[in-house]
């Protein structure tokens, strides 16, 4: 995506798409005409969240929409769609954004956000976080819409079709053992400040232990660092 790399990425929901047009409404409108002050016959770079760019020419410019002529589009790969984040909310809700974010930026897309038996945080704020994903998605110049799928507990998790990963700091076996294939969902699961607890543990079974480091990261870093390394395998 070299060639995209300077560029501003707008986003638009998919059905604003319409043959060779798209309309832009909303704060992307507002963003686009008022920040950057664009006009008639600028060319502008507008992403459907559903794996494609497109290279679009603005034709009309209204007080709550503009329009724009589809000049090309390019379509990518989600080479991550089977990788699923199990993410608790933690104590501090800037780190807990900081982690979404950088997650965004590696190229994570599905996050479920869950309550374990030592999760501190209750506030819910799923707009705001739905608001930070959209940003970070087009920051990195990315085509996927990241979405947030539920809001649940750790057992239900466990009980989800696909493979289940839990980081331990005492497992035997090493993020790095883990070979991934393309036809399953993996569920990666992080604890909250002072890991899980010991019972969430023992129920998902040894066998999905593994070790994300050898020293001790904060849950923000470490949820941040297997995404960098997950992702990295897909390269």
């Amino acid at each position: 995506m070299a060639y995209l790399s300077n560029i501003e990425l707008y986003y638009s929901h998919p059905d604003s798409f319409s043959g060779t047009s798209v309309k832009v409404t909303g704060e992307e409108f507002s963003h686009l005409t008022r920040v950057m002050r664009h006009k008639i016959d600028d060319d502008i770079y507008v992403t459907d969240g559903c794996g494609k760019i497109f290279t679009c020419r603005i034709t009309e410019i209204d007080k709550t929409f503009l329009s724009a002529e589809i000049l090309s589009v390019e379509t990518y790969e989600n080479k991550f769609q089977n990788i699923f984040f199990c993410i608790p909310k933690l104590k501090s809700p800037e780190r807990f954004e900081f982690a979404l974010e950088k997650c965004v930026e590696l190229g994570i897309t599905n996050f479920i956000i869950y309550e374990s038996m030592r999760t501190v945080a209750k506030s819910i704020k799923v707009e705001r976080w739905e608001k930070i994903l959209l940003s970070a998605m087009k920051q990195s110049l990315r085509s996927y819409l990241p979405k947030i799928h539920s809001l649940t507990n750790f057992k239900n998790i466990l009980e989800l079709d696909g493979t289940k990963i839990l980081f331990e700091q005492n497992a035997e076996k090493k993020l790095s053992e883990l070979k991934l294939a393309n036809d399953k969902n993996y569920y990666f699961i992080f604890g909250p400040e002072g890991g899980l607890d010991k019972k969430e543990i023992e129920s998902a079974g040894t066998e999905n232990l593994f070790q994300l480091t050898e020293n001790r990261l904060r849950s923000e870093t470490a949820i941040v660092f297997a995404a960098a390394k997950i992702t990295a395998t897909f390269l």
